[in-house]
């Protein structure tokens, strides 16, 4: 084999190597599943204000998951600051993953729930 062959095909591998630690450390941007409907669509911050307060125990429930994360009324449009949504604030996979599986098996806040990575 030619040695520039060999160099090129060992190139390749290092950013192919390259990409796949910069994707699995979160370093390049994918895109997210974590969407929230239009913002004509959302409740008000005082709906959402109140959705949190009803649901006291099952904030503290979400927020035991782990250390980084955290349960806030969310204003996602910045042209209405009047609609907002509960937003769930993680740091990594797992904490994302049990939240997840959490909301999955509960009725939820009765508004929508965003999660937003840190």
């Amino acid at each position: 084999m030619k040695l520039t062959f060999k160099k090129i095909i060992c190139i390749i591998i290092i950013l192919f190597l390259g990409v796949a630690f910069a994707l699995i450390n979160g370093w390049l941007p994918i895109s997210s599943k974590n969407t929230h409907p239009p913002c004509d669509q959302l409740p008000s911050v005082a709906e959402v204000t109140e959705a949190l307060a009803d649901h006291k125990s099952f904030v503290k429930e979400i927020e035991s998951l782990g250390r980084n994360i955290q349960v806030e009324v969310g204003l996602p449009c910045s042209d209405n600051q009047d609609r907002a949504l509960i937003q769930i604030k993680y740091k990594s996979k797992s904490e994302e993953k049990a939240i997840r599986n959490l909301i999955e098996i509960n009725e939820g806040f009765g508004v929508p729930i965003h999660l937003v990575k840190r």
